[in-house]
């Protein structure tokens, strides 16, 4: 219990703190760029709620109990207004050259942050669900969804999307077509000629019933995910020949086409050698007798059931003989109680089954709004061998390339919401607290670079915005000066005022909106679990103490 509130207060720390410090960067920016050009400036603070300052040069230092973000008072930047200084000493105006200056500044020292870190991400990699592919292999098409119908088909080679190629990763493919308005065309390689379809797409509340909540579309078919592994150093794979980047096809002539199929014909291994068929840049190779090392003591029980490490717990894929999939649990399904113990995180689940062993759980299934109750009894794997490979997704993304995509993706954002052909909507907008909220979702189960490629995206989405030409906004004072310079008088304040004030409430109003749609999204995610309780059959009560997270990832 105690390093179970250790956790959380470190999760905490760790998404306010960086949160705030996206805005601290922001305004050390106007700071460093104010002193430049030699402006008054009355005080920096790190913080907010002062409790401790002093006075240097005329500046006053703050240091505020909320250590989350910070300002500076620089009272020459408001155009046209007569500001004085804290003795009531009439400040001289600025040149507009000056003010662009000092406004552009904050942006810009947001940019040079995000590409720190973005440049820090490209070295160490960013986890995701794929390779990046610039052809998609179809696995699966739903038979009578929109893609069927307009002639997609197993086996096809996709080869562009909306007219274009790429070379991104499952997710990135996913995203273009949720931000498409109107037809998603897909170009399929048909030997030497490329033919086009298109399809409208539709919400899919089979395979994501999430996104289908908020009111987003969704594929309705699968791709075939290229089985790219990680080889450890100085392991015996490696010696054997075995390289990061090379492609499995096949391990002891059994074809693996996902990370599951591949995890399980690991987990299977009862020799001290192994067979491996595999692509290495376009070459097809088989490698024989590839030494394993013996592991003693290596016995553990699985069900069979790859998960998602948010709640609600959903499959993300069918495993076909394993015990999940024999008992009646599919894709899609989402995982609501084991045991009639509420299942608030996949490493309760892992638990469940690691201490139960072979002893049979009653799950409780969500499934198309209905409640089903499933009993899987889990299955002994006893792998004696391991190889020193495994199969880890990571994007190595150019810092200038991650840039492009937030400037890409807040477009499309933007045009989706203004257009009615889209399915992006404004209540699709998120503020501090969703943003906080997947910050800490990613610290909680230990993925820190998601966590801070969520942060390179708020920083550069931080300048973006205040770059836009918006009184209040450091745009607006940019577009300000720069009306100033061309006719070479100041903007009359009785014209600024009122127009100050108007986009003041717009911002403000803005801010309740999306507000109000993290609170919505939050309590939809908490009452997916009591909305369940009151449809579910009536079932004998479990007085099993509830089962505490681990940080295992073993199901």
């Amino acid at each position: 219990m105690f390093l179970t509130i250790l956790n959380y207060i470190y999760v905490g720390f760790f998404v306010l703190f960086f949160f705030g410090f996206c805005i601290f960067i922001h305004e050390l920016g106007h700071f460093l760029a104010a002193k430049w050009r030699k402006l008054h400036i009355v005080a920096f603070s790190i913080g907010f709620k002062k409790i401790w300052a002093f006075t240097h040069k005329g500046i006053e230092y703050r240091i505020g109990c909320l250590p989350f973000g910070g300002y500076v008072d620089i009272p020459q930047l408001e155009p046209n207004s007569t500001v004085k200084d804290r003795n009531g000493k009439k400040l001289p105006g600025i040149k507009p050259l000056d003010r662009i200056i000092v406004a552009f500044a904050g942006p810009f020292f947001n940019i040079l942050f995000g590409f720190f870190i973005a440049t820090m991400l490209w070295y160490s990699g960013i986890p995701s669900t794929s390779p990046r592919m610039d052809t998609i292999k179809v696995a699966t098409v739903q038979v009578q969804s929109p893609e069927y119908k307009a002639g997609l088909r197993s086996g096809n080679d996709i080869v562009r999307i909306n007219g274009s190629g790429f070379d991104d990763t499952w997710d990135k493919v996913i995203q273009e077509i949720i931000f498409t308005i109107g037809k998603v065309k897909l170009g399929i390689q048909e030997g030497d000629t490329i033919k086009t379809i298109s399809y409208e797409p539709i919400i899919n509340k089979t395979v994501m019933p999430a996104l289908a909540k908020a009111g987003l579309p969704y594929p309705f078919f699968t791709p075939k995910i290229p089985i790219v592994i990680t080889v450890k150093d100085n392991s015996q794979a490696a010696k054997d020949g075995l390289k990061t980047g090379d492609r499995i096809l096949a391990i002891n002539n059994k074809i693996v086409t996902t990370p599951e199929k591949f995890y399980l014909a690991i987990a299977e291994l009862d020799k001290p050698s192994v067979n491996i068929k595999l692509t290495r840049e376009g070459e097809i190779l088989e490698l024989k007798n590839i030494r394993t090392t013996a592991v003693e003591k290596a016995a553990y029980y699985m069900i069979g059931i790859p998960v998602t490490e948010e709640t609600p717990i959903q499959m993300t894929a069918n495993i076909k003989d394993s015990a999940a999939y024999n008992a009646g649990i599919r894709k899609g399904d989402y995982l609501l109680k084991a045991n009639d113990a509420k299942l608030t995180s996949f490493a309760e689940l892992s638990k469940i089954i690691r201490t139960g062993k072979d002893k049979t759980i009653n799950f409780t299934v969500k499934r198309n709004n209905k409640i089903l109750n499933i009993n899987v009894t889990p299955k002994l794997f006893t792998p004696h061998y391991i190889t020193g490979i495994s199969v880890v997704f990571k994007n190595h993304i150019t810092p200038w390339r991650q840039f492009m995509n937030v400037i890409s993706m807040s477009y499309k954002s933007l045009r989706g919401i203004f257009s009615p052909n889209s399915y992006i909507k404004a209540k699709h907008l998120s503020g501090p607290i969703g943003i906080v909220t997947v910050i800490g979702t990613a610290v909680y189960h230990g993925s820190l670079p998601i966590a801070f490629n969520i942060i390179a995206i708020i920083t550069f989405s931080l300048a973006l915005l205040n770059l836009l030409p918006l009184p209040v906004l450091d745009g607006g004072h940019i577009l300000l000066s720069i009306i100033e310079m061309v006719i070479r008088r100041p903007i009359p304040q009785k014209f600024m005022q009122p127009i100050c004030i108007i986009f003041v409430m717009l911002l403000i109003s803005l801010m309740i909106f999306v507000t109000f749609n993290d609170i919505n999204r939050l309590t939809n995610i908490s009452s997916y679990f009591s909305s369940s309780k009151s449809s579910e059959k009536t079932q004998p009560v479990n007085k099993t103490k509830p089962i505490r997270t681990s940080k295992t990832s073993e199901k």
